[in-house]
């Protein structure tokens, strides 16, 4: 029992190992109390980009509330309080002013969180006479590969939030079907005729689990904006606008994955924070402390709702890396579950071995007393006919 226990923990860890997209908050800091946060919305609801803006603000808003940031040194930093600027001519101005458009200053309190967001949708990818109609596509903003670490057979990620939104990453089997060879970088296809150029090539995560959650397929990574206005967003409710003057149009919206990492001075106030922020009903949202999800009591509620956690009534278009972690939850679920009955069955067994033991014993306290007792004494007997003899 004590072997199997011990084994099922290797497991657990293990598993738990293999999700480092579960993992940001540790992966951040390990001097301050972190927490990742995923916001899962209904597909009903019309989330855009501009609504992201709002729920920085608001985020921003209630982490100096909770004490995260002091309310002063956010304004001094935001320039609030008078500073003193040294004279400088204007064509140093001109260009620190180029530096500034180009890498963004972040305050203390920006440095303290991250978010990342995206789409779900299809696209028809093409290089010279090769296609691939309808791939899979997953449209990022933010730091999306912050959260989602990839083994790179070839080249990088790209930022969501570059100024140019023509970089992809794609994976291996996609690279031998429109190039033949995975040594890509910087190679360009099209969609939708509108040159597009791959930054990276990732390897496919394989496995029963990942396999059913759909990790099978071969996916393109691109820019939300790439995919609102090339491709077609599945994920959630979208709205078309005019993206030229030409009467060309694109969709926004969609989006109903929003993934946080931000300090969490209180256990489960990060979580609580971000699903204020959204500012959408619980009945169309889901918020997940991936930095709980796999804890003790976390699994002791899966197993609790075992039966009846696939009733699920909300329309949420989950992404597969979320249906990974869910299946992993049921598996590490159930080897909590043998854990806790080994443990169990150990328990027993040592207070009948200790029961059965003093039932049968052969022995008094007041006899162990006395045999102690006269041991003490010979000891010191021993010990003065020693210090005789010298």
């Amino acid at each position: 029992m004590l072997v199997i226990y011990m084994l099922m923990g290797l497991v657990s860890t293990h598993i738990i190992n293999g999700l480092p997209e579960q993992q940001l908050a540790d992966r951040w800091s390990d001097e301050m109390n972190m927490a990742q946060v995923s916001i899962f919305v209904t597909q009903d609801q019309l989330v855009k980009e501009e609504d992201l803006k709002k729920f920085t603000y608001l985020l921003e808003k209630k982490l100096v509330e909770s004490g995260v940031v002091s309310e002063e040194d956010e304004d001094a930093e935001q320039g609030k309080n008078p500073q003193i600027i040294d004279t400088i001519n204007i064509d140093d101005m001109n260009k620190e002013e180029e530096e500034e458009q180009s890498m963004p200053q972040k305050t203390p309190l920006q440095e303290l969180y991250d978010i990342a967001y995206c789409a779900q949708g299809k696209v028809n990818l093409k290089f010279e006479n090769r296609t691939a109609d309808r791939a899979s596509a997953i449209g990022v903003g933010g730091d999306f590969f912050l959260f989602h670490p990839m083994t790179f057979v070839s080249g990088s990620y790209f930022s969501g939030d570059d100024l140019m939104k023509d970089g992809i990453v794609i994976d291996e089997e996609m690279a031998w079907q429109l190039f033949g060879s995975t040594d890509i970088i910087g190679e360009c296809v099209e969609i939708e005729g509108i040159p597009h150029y791959v930054e990276g090539v990732v390897k496919r995560d394989k496995g029963r689990i990942k396999k059913a959650a759909q990790q099978d397929t071969s996916y393109v990574y691109m820019s939300y904006d790439s995919l609102s206005k090339y491709g077609t967003i599945l994920s959630g409710v979208t709205e078309e606008h005019d993206v030229s003057e030409d009467g060309t149009t694109a969709k926004s919206g969609g989006i109903t994955c929003i993934e946080v990492v931000c300090p969490n001075p209180v256990r489960g106030l990060a979580a609580k924070i971000c699903k204020e922020s959204l500012g959408i009903g619980d009945e169309y949202v889901t918020v997940v402390d991936n930095t709980e999800r796999f804890s003790f009591f976390s699994l002791i509620a899966v197993l609790r709702n075992f039966f009846t956690r696939s009733m699920w009534n909300k329309a949420i278009f989950y992404p597969y890396w979320e249906n990974t972690a869910r299946g992993y939850e049921d598996i590490l679920s159930l080897i909590l579950l043998v854990r806790m009955i080994c443990m169990t069955v150990l328990i027993l067994i040592l207070v009948v071995f200790v029961v059965g033991a003093y039932r049968h014993k052969k022995w008094t306290v007041r006899g162990i007393v006395k045999y102690l007792s006269d041991k003490k004494y010979d000891l010191e007997v021993e010990h003065k006919r020693k210090k005789e003899k010298l």
